[in-house]
């Protein structure tokens, strides 16, 4: 996913939607049978005797980083030199902080600013919140963009129109109520019927609009408020959370089983393509220590899959503790598997991106569509989440459980009580 966003948003090179979709089931397939389903009784690398001492396991886990994070920081993860520094939380990514930011940065009259009116259109109209607002509008836009597109062209032969001419005629349909009732189309006559996010519509296209590469850089840093589903009492609950021992505990044995039962499957996955880049979209997890010219495979942890998971699965996992009226105390297996869910369902493993693309200006650049983006791991690592995070938090030495923890048998379906289901994922 984040390949993908940065193609479309540094590089301004996108594929076509046929090419993104026939890639993306691509990846996904290959990313299903590469991530292990976690098989009760199996104690992959040794991994129960590691864990038995979370000093040994926390140990074992900060080695295997160090040994490979040349290739971890290559691929994104920060050169931290204490493994406690990546269990952070950013306040700057709550909901409130992030539509402060915009607001006070957008340009006057840009397309990041015509986009914002539509969020708050929404939101209003709605009474949804603006990250659940975003994505509404995202999809409508995903969805009506060719029509939008033709009805800002001046005439057929012109040149493309301005992506804020664009913008504004979508505002002009959502302000006239042009809002298909309980779907995500937009309609003004029979617009955006038939299309859908990131898939070809039928339309011949291209459909292409221009703005400036401040605009691009303004649009992709308003719609990531899609992801930015958490209130400032979440984050900070999940600030807390992050300093939870047994939490702790329970993502570096989590991640460090991900990493050791997913050693055999690379090793047939590398031998069956003849290359060791087969790996390359399992990086956000693991990462290879020689590196992908290298036919030896020795997995690592990239350690900043514990960021990721501070930020966007543990405010999730306060949602479910203050929809419960409870603090950091009152932790449990039942509600870290329900946060696990609810991150899930509220979006932040997806993102709709603008389709960016150069133009003969260095200074423009053409907006010919979105695209929705869904980590491909989202679903399995999900479930090997919900599977294992729980179970590990349970079986923390010291821990005063109120009983024997077993080994799960299967990733269980844990519902949440607390939060109300996202009427946009």
């Amino acid at each position: 996913m984040q390949t993908a966003k940065l193609a479309s948003e540094v590089w301004l090179r996108s594929a076509p939607a046929q090419v993104v979709v026939a890639n993306d089931h691509f990846v996904r397939s290959l990313v299903r049978s590469g991530l292990p389903p976690g098989g009760p009784g199996r104690d992959p690398d040794g991994l129960d005797a590691i864990a038995a001492d979370p000093a040994v396991l926390r140990e074992q886990y900060w080695q295997r980083v160090v040994r490979a994070k040349p290739v971890a920081v290559h691929f994104g993860a920060a050169d931290h030199d204490d493994l406690d520094d990546y269990f952070t939380v950013a306040a700057e990514r709550s909901t409130r902080a992030t539509l402060e930011r915009a607001r006070t940065t957008i340009s006057p009259g840009s397309p990041a600013d015509l986009l914002l009116r539509s969020i708050d259109r929404l939101a209003a109209g709605k009474g949804s919140s603006p990250s659940e607002a975003c994505r509404d509008a995202m999809r409508l836009l995903a969805a009506a963009w060719p029509e939008l597109v033709e009805r800002a062209r001046p005439a057929p032969e012109a040149a493309p129109p301005a992506v804020a001419s664009v913008l504004a005629e979508f505002h002009d349909a959502l302000r006239a109520g042009h809002l298909g009732k309980g779907s995500a189309a937009l309609r003004a006559g029979h617009l955006g019927e038939g299309s859908a996010a990131g898939r070809a519509g039928p339309h011949d296209g291209p459909f292409d609009a221009r703005l400036t590469r401040v605009g691009v850089r303004e649009l992709a840093r308003l719609y990531l408020l899609a992801r930015r589903c958490f209130t400032d009492e979440e984050v900070r609950l999940a600030q807390r959370l992050a300093r939870h021992p047994r939490l702790r505990y329970a993502l570096l044995a989590t991640h460090l089983r991900l990493v050791a039962e997913s050693s055999e499957t690379a090793v047939r996955l590398a031998a069956d393509w003849g290359t060791t880049r087969v790996l390359l979209p399992f990086t956000e997890a693991f990462v290879n220590r020689t590196g992908y010219a290298s036919p030896v495979i020795d997995l690592a942890p990239n350690p900043k899959l514990i960021t990721v998971l501070c930020n966007n699965v543990l405010p999730a996992v306060a949602g479910e503790l203050i929809g419960r009226n409870a603090d950091e105390n009152a932790l449990d297996a039942e509600v870290l598997a329900a946060g696990v869910q609810a991150a899930a369902r509220r979006g932040v493993f997806a993102v709709t991106i603008g389709l960016f693309g150069e133009t003969e200006r260095r200074d423009v650049a053409s907006l010919s569509g979105f695209s929705r983006r869904v980590c491909p791991a989202a679903t399995p690592f999900a479930a090997f989440c919900r599977q294992w995070l729980p179970y590990y938090f349970d079986r923390c030495p010291g821990a005063s459980a109120r009983r024997e923890p077993s080994r799960p048998d299967a990733p269980e379906t844990s519902i949440s009580r607390a939060s109300r289901p996202c009427r946009t994922c």
